[in-house]
């Protein structure tokens, strides 16, 4: 849990130096500060890919073909990769899954990591608890139709955000498990 936690804090630490106080985060603008984001058509299944330069800087590879929001995750878990990792060969991405051959070599804690980097930079704790305060969050809905009520707030908290669906309700999942 230690791990997680310092992937946690450093994405803290780069949402304060860069003084955010508001959502969507904009994360290609942090980014910027760290690595060139440049866009390609990659492999479907790649991600992103991190490649340090010759000079000493980094490139954050996007595959040009996922959508808008996917790229942000991928910005902001490659940051993660950057920041927390240390990483000095290049890194790409592929799906991952939390049990195959890369779990064995100790990534996957790597990849936990930068995927929890990436949740609190573009869903920043404190951000995502006040724009729940007015909504209560229930694990079973009380009376017929709340779900469909449910879905629609967790898609306006997705796109208040600039992030999937998928990736709000994860978030949402483990602020209030």
């Amino acid at each position: 849990m230690r791990r997680v936690q310092r992937a946690w804090k450093e994405a803290e630490r780069v949402l304060e130096k860069h003084d955010v106080r508001r959502s969507p985060v904009d994360v290609g603008a942090i980014a910027k500060q760290y690595a060139r984001v440049v866009e390609r058509p990659l492999d479907p299944d790649v991600s992103g890919v991190l490649i340090p330069l010759d000079t000493g800087g980094w490139v954050i590879l996007l595959n040009a073909t996922h959508s808008p929001v996917r790229q942000r995750f991928t910005i902001a878990h490659e940051l993660g990769h950057l920041l927390l990792h240390g990483y000095t060969a290049p890194h790409a991405d592929r799906s991952f899954r939390f049990r195959d051959a890369r779990s064995s070599e100790g990534s996957a804690l790597e990849e936990i990591q930068a995927n929890q980097f990436a949740a609190e930079l573009l869903m920043p704790r404190a951000l995502v608890l006040k724009a729940t305060r007015s909504h209560p969050l229930e694990h079973a809905p009380e009376r017929e139709g709340d779900d469909a009520e449910f879905d629609t707030w967790i898609e306006a908290l997705a796109r208040r955000f600039n992030v999937s669906k998928q990736a709000m309700t994860i978030r949402l999942s483990s602020l209030f498990a």
